[in-house]
């Protein structure tokens, strides 16, 4: 345990210590540390109190110090080194680095972006590892989710209030269906054929609630879901297998749509363009390794993106 007199200590006074070993004279010790000399008398007093010992005997030449004093010089001066380490940001080399980098993101931008993603990343990064799972509703609150480095989603995706965001763009809603479908010879499509067919809705395994609700009013409830999945792909195929319609954004449909035999329509009704982020947990935002993981994934998706945020600010994120 350390006595009162040591506990009372702090780090200027240690390093009053450490600078009049060094110097052997109050005055120039107290230059460096910007006091006057009799601040530094007192200073010294104060160390002698703690330590129980003279630490300098004053001499006709010099401050000789005692052999208590020279013993306290090395772990004084180590000590005060590690502190001063806390204050300096590691370096960080993407080409040397071996961490775990983890994004979480929906099954759409995960096929959206992540293939683009994976190809910046090992070709900066090729020893690290990136890992990344399914973004839902409830996940980044969950104790048990390991933690996150960054985070893509929609704007009708809550993220908890410890996350800061960042707005990446955004893409028009579009009507999906088969190249073989009655609507697709049409050049445009009513709110009547719209609702005439069943349809498909990707989930989020959040609540429920269905974005296209609020803008289709009361002939919402005419509309028939014959298929829900989490998949979107999976969804995309289904569409070019049958006679479902699909309202989402048309940025992953246009990559599959000649694969899946797709064609997209205008809506017969305005829907809101849906707006996509970049999120990331304050507890990674000083973190030099996230940072630069998170620039890349914000590059790489702005590129991508149909209608990127004109971005006034280019700094980090």
């Amino acid at each position: 345990m350390l006595s009162n007199a040591l506990q009372q200590l702090d780090l200027k006074t240690l390093t009053g210590l450490l600078y009049l070993l060094e110097e052997r004279h109050v005055g120039r010790a107290a230059a460096r540390l910007n006091l006057s000399q009799s601040a530094m008398s007192r200073l010294l007093n104060r160390l002698r109190e703690a330590f129980d010992d003279p630490l300098f005997i004053r001499t006709a030449q010099a401050m000789v110090p005692t052999a208590k004093a020279m013993t306290l010089e090395t772990p004084i001066r180590q000590m005060l080194q590690k502190i001063a380490s806390l204050d300096e940001s590691y370096a960080f080399s993407p080409h040397s680095s071996e961490r775990v980098f983890r994004l979480q993101t929906t099954h759409y931008q995960a096929q959206a972006y992540v293939p683009a993603i994976a190809e910046r990343f090992y070709q900066a990064a090729p020893h690290a590892i990136l890992e990344t799972s399914t973004l839902t509703e409830a996940s980044l609150l969950s104790p048990a989710q390991p933690r996150v480095d960054v985070v893509l989603c929609s704007e009708y995706v809550q993220v908890p209030t410890y996350f800061e965001t960042k707005l990446l763009g955004y893409e028009t809603f579009r009507c999906l269906m088969a190249k073989d479908h009655p609507l697709a010879r049409q050049d445009s499509i009513s709110m009547d054929d719209y609702l005439a067919y069943s349809h498909i809705l990707v989930t989020m395994g959040g609540s429920g609630w269905v974005i296209s609700d609020s803008v289709l009013g009361e002939r919402a409830q005419e509309r028939r879901f014959a298929l829900r999945t989490p998949y979107f792909l999976a969804a995309l195929e289904t569409v070019g297998r049958t006679q479902l319609l699909m309202s989402t954004s048309g940025l992953l449909p246009e990559r599959f749509q000649e694969q899946f035999g797709l064609v997209m329509k205008p809506l017969p009704v305005a829907f809101p363009d849906i707006r996509y982020f970049i999120g990331w947990s304050k507890f990674v935002s000083q973190d030099p390794a996230a940072t630069w993981f998170r620039q890349l994934v914000r590059e790489v998706a702005t590129s991508l993106i149909p209608y990127p945020e004109s971005v006034r600010d280019e700094g980090e994120i």
